[in-house]
């Protein structure tokens, strides 16, 4: 773990030193005209109703090198700038609960999304990013197109969310202001902008700040939501004023899971997928008891249980190697 910052970099070599990566590979990268050989593309599909039939480009690097370059480089950022809450994604203990928590019971929810986040953010923006932060002209040319995919902050680098929080500082400078012109709060968590309070900004407001940092609104427009009706801030509810709530429909879908899980086991319940299916059923379901039992732990406890005692109790997966279901 390096504890370097960008303005202590005055060359390659120091940096190399910092990341623990070789300086020919970084500078090697950086010059590539195709970036993107040097990673698998991911096509995974957008969550929610809205964005059905939508699907994210998200890119791997296939050496593990680069990932421990990019890893690396989000620290260094991370250790350059003191990012105020308002910042509510990708940094440590912050999370979408976190983020959710500031805008318990109010009145009128805010929401806008940035349209295509990371791809709209170029290598130039990188550059003038850490520059500001510190880093020589030179040496912040360098990194921008090292920690940038043929000119662009793609979406999978280890690096790009911290970038990204660094390069918006201006654009959330001016939206604290705008929160502060209607005394309400401001977060943003990467691409999801919310405001809160008795008030909150209309959308041409939002809308001229996010066109004036080289972003578009998704959608061309905000939504907004009421007290006492459904008020969800990074997919959890804030009515109750006390702490952010899992959303009902998941609760009754692991509920409705973990019933049928106690009563036929694992394998009596995925009998119906194939292999590779049923270890991405499984996969999921152990990462959503995780999250659920980050927000809401007395509740997703007994769950926890029921999914730890399935394991136990399931047959071995089958270890032929040659089996091509999965």
């Amino acid at each position: 773990m390096t504890t370097a910052k960008l303005r202590d970099l005055k060359s390659l070599g120091d940096v190399a030193r910092a990341c623990g990566v070789e300086r020919d590979f970084i500078e090697a990268y950086a010059a590539s005209q195709d970036q993107k050989s040097y990673y698998r593309a991911l096509k995974l599909p957008k969550r929610g109703k809205r964005r059905k039939g939508e699907y994210r480009v998200v890119f791997d690097a296939r050496e593990q090198r680069l990932a421990a370059f990019h890893r690396s480089m989000s620290m260094i950022v991370t250790n350059s700038t003191v990012f105020g809450d308002h910042v509510q994604g990708f940094l440590k203990r912050r999370s979408t609960r976190t983020n959710a928590e500031r805008h318990l019971g109010a009145k009128v929810l805010l929401h806008a999304d940035i349209k295509g986040f990371f791809d709209a953010i170029c290598t130039k923006r990188v550059v003038d990013a850490f520059i500001a932060d510190g880093s020589k002209v030179q040496l912040a040319n360098l990194l921008a197109k090292a920690c940038t995919i043929d000119g662009r902050l793609r979406q999978g680098t280890r690096c790009s969310p911290t970038i990204a929080n660094l390069v918006c500082h201006g654009m959330d400078q001016a939206f604290l202001r705008l929160a502060r012109s209607k005394d309400c709060v401001y977060t943003r968590y990467a691409d999801d902008i919310t405001f809160s309070g008795q008030d909150v900004p209309d959308d041409e407001a939002v809308r001229e700040i996010l066109e004036s940092h080289e972003f578009k609104l998704r959608d061309d427009r905000c939504f907004r939501q009421y007290r006492g009706r459904c008020q969800f801030v990074t997919g959890l509810t804030v009515a109750d004023q006390s702490r952010p709530r899992l959303p009902k429909r998941l609760k009754r879908q692991l509920r409705l899971t973990m019933y049928y899980i106690k009563k036929h086991g694992l394998d009596e319940h995925f009998s119906g997928v194939d292999f590779g299916e049923q270890i991405r059923q499984e996969a999921w379901l152990s990462g959503m008891l995780k999250y659920a039992r980050s927000i809401e732990p007395q509740l997703v406890k007994e769950w926890q249980e029921i999914f730890n005692d399935a394991l136990a109790n399931r047959e071995p997966y089958d270890p032929d190697p040659d089996r091509d279901d999965y």
